[in-house]
């Protein structure tokens, strides 16, 4: 596809116009309306689809040092720019993945793709050691270092926001997901908080 032509749905396939609505979600063409029976390819999907891809995607060995090429969202969804078959194998071990476009690999890591990794004799720590090694640098930049807890399955939408507050007071939340009910506090903090909750649980009995 050409950067800034207009290509028409009527000679797209039943499957092909229902990937529309995700392409569009992922900034890979563009459509004036949503009920548009026209759309046109952004510049995102035409460097994707690039015989020179921008981002160096070989797992072997290489002249230079190797970037990383995962890029892993809060929603757990899985960006992989690359289109070589052993990365893209090894993700599959505990990814589920959706879409597969050249120098793009689009998935998602669930429940179930974490639980057959972990019955195929993956370990936790493995998959996070790999998502970190394989980190693409823009994610590098963004990511925060520390040691702490996770706090999280909350009786309630009231617990959580009671001990998330006493946790900010003590200036120690360095990650939180309100719609998941947990956050992560510092190593520090820890002591507080369990107190805390502790006494709210000995108060209730």
């Amino acid at each position: 596809m050409e950067l800034g032509r207009e290509y028409s749905v009527q000679n797209l396939t039943k499957t092909q116009t229902a990937m529309l609505e995700d392409l569009r979600d992922y900034g890979l063409i563009w459509q004036r309306k949503q009920t548009s029976r026209r759309f046109s390819p952004t510049r995102l999907s035409t460097t994707l689809t690039s015989s020179s891809p921008s981002l160096p995607t070989t797992i072997g060995a290489s002249s230079g040092p190797q970037e990383g090429f995962i890029i892993l969202e809060t929603n757990y969804r899985v960006y992989a720019y690359t289109d070589n078959p052993l990365q893209t194998a090894v993700l599959d071990l505990f990814t589920s993945l959706k879409y597969r476009f050249p120098n793009l690999v689009v998935g998602s890591i669930t429940r179930e793709s974490v639980k057959k990794a972990l019955l195929n004799g993956i370990s936790a720590d493995q998959i996070i050691s790999y998502l970190i090694t394989h980190a693409h640098p823009n994610m590098r930049k963004n990511q925060l270092a520390g040691t702490g807890y996770l706090y999280t399955a909350f009786a309630s939408q009231a617990d959580y926001e009671l001990v998330l507050n006493y946790a900010k007071e003590l200036d120690v939340v360095l990650w939180e997901n309100a719609a998941k009910r947990c956050f992560f506090g510092s190593l520090e903090g820890h002591g507080n908080i369990k107190g805390f909750i502790e006494r709210r649980t000995m108060g209730e009995r």
